[in-house]
């Protein structure tokens, strides 16, 4: 799912609601302007059926509609303004914001007969009574000023108050940002910095719940840590004293023995310490392009073995380097090394291509329930012949450190663990 931020998803709702805000004024305003100029024609039109029914006091009757005779040339209002309305008998113009009424001319008479229609042996018709001249309708002004003031500061209103909530809410919620900050500061420093409350509303009351959790996680991880390093030091001394007094045996066999066994503590406990580094993700990679077979070198002399003729190296024709932590990474093949040789009493196949490693070994399956490398001590029985379950646990997290992934497979008795490395990671020499 495509990551959207809080800040942006605010900002787009009140960009849009801005927008249709702004666009139903526009609308509302264009609508006012047609109602206003349909009733002002229709007040021309009233204005005209009183001139034509020759009230008295003609301009103070137009007056009251407020609406008078203007002098402007109506051809110049016909050939310069813009036609709103019109009607049979008038057009209404706009001129220089102004609304004028410009009449049309009127159909002329027909012209009289040239001679007049006479009867033979009767007196001539009497000639037509001369007809009134027609006068021209005057130009009308509209003099009433249309004012939208108040939809002008409805709508300033309106957008104002939308800013100002924006704005307050975008600053309510750019806290939650600086919060992150604070939360992955936190997370980067070793030492315990507690956020500052600037408000006492619910983020306020956040930061303020977030710094009691990590204050009491502080408290936690460095009790884990005075506890492991109390525990490394009191199991290191008798592990010293036991090596001094193994190399007084006079018995070569069983000195070496005891030496094994010691040395055999000394990395527990190394690996303990790696366990409480990864499992609280406190170990930074030293990575460096190695070559996978020196790193399988070096794990094989951390198994301790004297005789390391069951592991068989499959010859490869090229030699693929990959970008680690060299001590660390070989801890991880030399935990799956030991693994495959404790449970297997054959040869065990280590197989190594241009994209993973793989160790192959004879075999019962692994049961479902041990096969969550992610989880230490998941076995359902502990003994001194199962060991703890470490070993695979401390590979998985090694390899998923890296980048890379590790996979379990059981295939005609056979146990196949291979480590998969990332394009990214892995070159050819």
């Amino acid at each position: 799912m495509r990551k959207l931020s809080i800040v942006t998803l605010i900002t787009v709702f009140f960009a849009l609601s801005f927008v249709v805000i702004n666009i139903a004024f526009v609308i509302e305003y264009k609508r006012q302007i047609s109602d206003q100029e349909f009733f002002t024609f229709r007040r021309f039109l009233v204005a005209m059926k009183m001139m034509h029914d020759n009230v008295p006091d003609r301009n103070a009757t137009l007056a009251k509609l407020g609406i008078r005779m203007s002098d402007h040339d109506k051809n110049i209002l016909l050939q310069e303004g813009k036609k709103i309305l019109e009607d049979p008998f008038a057009d209404m113009i706009l001129y220089e914001k102004k609304l004028y009424l410009v009449p049309r001319k009127l159909p002329h008479p027909p012209p009289p007969p040239n001679e007049p229609f006479m009867r033979e042996g009767t007196f001539p018709f009497p000639p037509p009574p001369p007809k009134m001249r027609r006068e021209e309708p005057p130009v009308l002004e509209n003099l009433e000023e249309t004012s939208f003031y108040r939809l002008i500061i409805l709508g300033s209103i309106t957008n104002t108050l939308l800013l100002l909530f924006f704005g307050i809410v975008l600053r309510k919620v750019l806290r939650l940002s600086h919060l992150k900050s604070a939360i992955r500061t936190f997370g980067n420093t070793k030492k315990f910095q507690a956020i500052d409350v600037e408000s006492q509303d619910e983020l306020g009351e956040i930061a303020s719940e977030f710094n009691l959790a990590m204050e009491k996680i502080h408290l936690l991880k460095e009790a884990r840590t005075l506890f492991l390093r109390n525990i490394l030091h009191e199991l290191k001394t008798p592990i010293m004293k036991g090596k001094i007094l193994s190399s007084s045996l006079v018995d070569t066999k069983q000195q070496s023995q005891m030496e094994r066994i010691f040395e055999r503590l000394e990395t527990l406990l190394g690996e303990m310490v790696k366990v409480e580094k990864l499992s609280s993700d406190e170990w930074i990679l030293q990575t460096q392009e190695y070559r996978l077979v020196d790193i399988l070198d070096h794990a094989m002399d951390l198994l301790l073995l004297g005789d390391t003729k069951r592991i068989h190296i499959s010859p490869q024709e090229m030699a693929p380097l990959v970008n680690v932590d060299f001590e660390l990474f070989a801890t991880a093949i030399k935990n799956i090394l030991d693994n495959a040789l404790k449970h297997s009493s054959e040869e065990v196949v280590v197989d190594i291509d241009l994209e993973s490693i793989s160790i192959c070994s004879f075999g019962a399956k692994i049961p479902n329930e041990r096969l969550d490398f992610s989880r230490a001590f998941n076995r359902t029985v502990e003994g001194s012949s199962s060991g703890l379950g470490l070993g695979l646990y401390i590979a998985n997290a090694i390899v998923e450190k890296h980048g890379f992934r590790l996979s379990y497979l059981h295939v005609e008795g056979q146990n196949y663990f291979t480590i998969h490395f990332y394009p990214n990671a892995l070159h050819v020499k």
